[in-house]
């Protein structure tokens, strides 16, 4: 492994970090842990991944540092197009680097550069046509002429943060309506999310009752096959196409969650 960054590496500097486990259990009724697997980008935006049979918690550096192996550009990365938003490297600390998620179920595919380049297409979309509770985007950093990062405005905590942190005076309707209007201003566009959940979706905290919905990478025309969609416990059944209704679907369980994380604590709900 040539890149000297490996040896500075810390298991908090892999992003991500799984574990996956079998779909049975054994015979005590445990999750059976198959492999642990992670990823670690350089700040020159070289992309290793790596896969071992040790859990997560026991992995040491020097099991990491062997598993990891260096992946082709291509493999990761889209080529930018002439017309994508270029956007320096970042100095200010008001914005936030998306990069890619390297998991094992794209290794070889060659779908991880084209969920990247899909989503880059949806944000360059919303730039010119914005909503106030859709993240704003920045525009994309270009190395050795491919997109390493979508750049976008940051945010300290999602929805799920939040209201885990028991922090109280939420006003349940009013980041509702707002975050119903974003939905139906995506909508208006012929577009659906198809991955709206809690984890999806930012606060900003100056402003508890404000939404910004993120993670576009399911984001299509309705109608269009999707290379990701959904999230277990905010989907009524697997889907493989764009369809409004899988919006419609999540914006009512995200309120009936929200309704219940308020039960024994202080969230205001109003009318209007």
């Amino acid at each position: 492994m040539a890149d000297q960054a490996l040896q500075m590496i810390s298991v908090r500097d892999l992003s991500p970090l799984y574990e996956a486990f079998s779909e049975e259990d054994d015979d005590q009724g445990n999750p059976i842990f198959l492999y642990s697997s992670f990823g670690f980008i350089t700040k020159e935006h070289n992309a290793y991944f790596g896969k071992s049979k040790l859990r997560k918690f026991d992995l040491t550096l020097k099991d990491i540092r062997e598993s990891l192996e260096l992946l082709p550009d291509e493999d990761v990365y889209p080529k930018a197009p002439s017309n994508i938003t270029n956007f320096a490297i970042p100095t200010s600390s008001n914005v936030f680097v998306k990069g890619p998620k390297l998991h094992l179920d794209f290794q070889g595919t060659g779908l991880l550069p084209k969920l990247i380049l899909q989503e880059v297409e949806i944000m360059e979309l919303l730039m010119y046509k914005p909503h106030p509770n859709i993240i704003r985007y920045h525009g994309c950093l270009i190395k050795r002429g491919r997109i390493v990062g979508i750049v976008l405005d940051r945010y300290s905590m999602t929805l799920k943060e939040r209201l885990e942190n028991g922090i109280r005076d939420f006003n349940v309707d009013k980041f509702m309506n707002r975050l119903t209007s974003a939905v139906h201003h995506l909508h208006s566009l012929e577009l659906a999310h198809n991955d709206l959940c809690p984890m999806n979706i930012m606060i900003d905290e100056a402003d508890d009752d404000t939404p910004a919905i993120i993670d576009f990478g399911s984001c299509q025309p309705f109608g269009r096959k999707l290379i990701t969609a959904g999230t277990p416990g905010w989907i009524d059944e697997d889907f493989v196409n764009s369809a409004r209704d899988h919006d419609n679907i999540a914006l009512g369980k995200i309120q009936t969650w929200l309704e219940a994380q308020g039960r024994g604590r202080n969230i205001r709900r109003t009318r209007y």
